[in-house]
């Protein structure tokens, strides 16, 4: 029986130990980007599933449109021949072709509108291709949002919803960790490459002048992050760095895009920053050599696509990150410096003065009360002064001297 235990227990710390390892590699950077693409994938073709048999109804009713109007056009050549032949003058004759034209033309424009007439009766150019699908997948999680196809089914369009739903905090999920790291990566190599050369100036300033090169502190033994003089852990990047990597690539991605796609420099720049800041408006979509061709170099376009477009992201959101706090703290400086906003020497002299006074109040009220002596006995009044005195009986209303006190007639 123990032994039994002991191998249920073995095998149960096994299950969990595998159980952790799975769960550490789905929630690492390489396991997030594996969920991010399958889950993009797997979206494309459902998209492509539910859309494609629509879209082939529509490619048979354009079918079926382009042979009505090759008829029309047959017929009208008849109609004319018809027309030979009536005595019309070249007024009535003019007219009535003229609204025939007119006709003809309304019934074409109409069918372009409506059933993407071409021209052609055969031909279709398929919108829920397989790479096409892929990136309105990319730009539904991204929500960069092109709109250069979209679900026109109900059951399409209420899975575009829930895929959103889901997509969208996944691929944020993605991008953030991708941040962070490259913003710690970044940070640890501004530290040790730029910040180098400061720290061994440093140190050489501080030796004694008759020192010895062993004296001299290496570099190298200072721990990453505990550095004695701008350690890593309290570096920030310069606003100028962030802003030169970000025009780097969004040039990088230009100049690629302008060979690829054949636009002019000015526009494909347009486009990296439209899309990378996730504005999308749509009115470029990398299309002529990414989605036009189904061949191996228009699938590693794609993927190249894509990867730029995922990193570009990450990298707007690090440098974000990055500037953030010196933006915010550049501007409290210069609203201090214009008067918006007061000096904390002044806020903190108003505090104390707010906060001290009713104490000092207080303390004085208590030391009066608890040092004055008891209250003495209250002194006996003073004799009352010797008065002249008078009768008791009240005046009569018509006084007389004959009627008044003794003593006073006296006087």
């Amino acid at each position: 029986m123990e032994i039994q235990k002991e191998e249920g227990e073995n095998l149960y710390k096994q299950r969990k130990s595998l159980g952790a390892i799975f769960l550490q590699l789905m929630f690492s950077h390489f396991g997030l980007f594996i969920v991010v693409a399958f889950y993009a994938v797997l979206g494309a073709y459902a998209f492509v599933e539910i859309e494609l048999p629509y879209e082939e109804r529509l490619y048979e009713i354009k079918r079926t449109e382009a042979e009505a109007i090759n008829n029309t056009i047959n017929y009208m050549a008849n109609l004319f021949w018809y027309y030979q032949d009536k005595n019309w003058t070249y007024y009535d004759f003019n007219e009535t072709v003229y609204k025939d034209l007119k006709r003809m033309e309304d019934y074409i424009i109409r069918a372009v509108k409506t059933t993407r007439y071409d021209g052609e009766v055969k031909g279709w150019n398929y919108a829920w291709t397989i790479p096409n699908s892929l990136l309105f997948t990319m730009t539904i999680m991204s929500t960069i949002g092109y709109g250069h196809i979209a679900p026109k089914t109900k059951w399409g369009k209420v899975f575009c919803v829930v895929y959103a739903m889901t997509g969208c905090p996944l691929l944020l999920v993605f991008l953030g960790n991708l941040g962070s790291a490259m913003a710690d990566s970044f940070i640890y190599l501004y530290s040790r490459c730029f910040c180098r050369t400061c720290r061994s100036r440093r140190n050489l300033e501080e030796l004694p002048p008759n020192a010895s090169k062993k004296q001299r502190k290496l570099l190298i033994d200072d721990v990453v992050g505990k550095e004695e003089y701008m350690p890593t852990e309290k570096i920030n990047v310069p606003i100028t760095l962030n802003l030169v990597l970000l025009f780097i690539y969004i040039m990088l991605g230009a100049v690629l895009f302008s060979f690829w796609e054949n636009w002019d420099l000015t526009s494909s720049s347009y486009f990296t920053f439209v899309t990378i800041s996730t504005i999308g408006f749509g009115d470029m979509v990398p299309g002529a050599a990414l989605l036009d061709k189904a061949s191996i170099d228009a699938a590693f376009k794609m993927l190249v696509c894509i990867v730029y477009i995922l990193l570009g992201m990450a990298l707007l959101s690090m440098c974000i990150n990055l500037m953030q706090e010196q933006l915010v703290d550049k501007w409290k400086w210069m609203a201090k410096e214009i008067g918006l906003r007061k000096k904390n020497n002044e806020v903190k002299a108003k505090k104390d003065t707010s906060v001290k006074k009713p104490k000092e109040k207080k303390k004085k009220k208590k030391k009066a009360t608890g040092n004055q002596p008891p209250s003495a006995p209250p002194k006996p009044l003073p004799p009352p002064s010797p008065r002249l005195s008078r009768d008791p009986s009240p005046l009569p209303r018509s006084g007389t001297p004959d009627t008044l006190p003794g003593s006073l007639a006296d006087l």
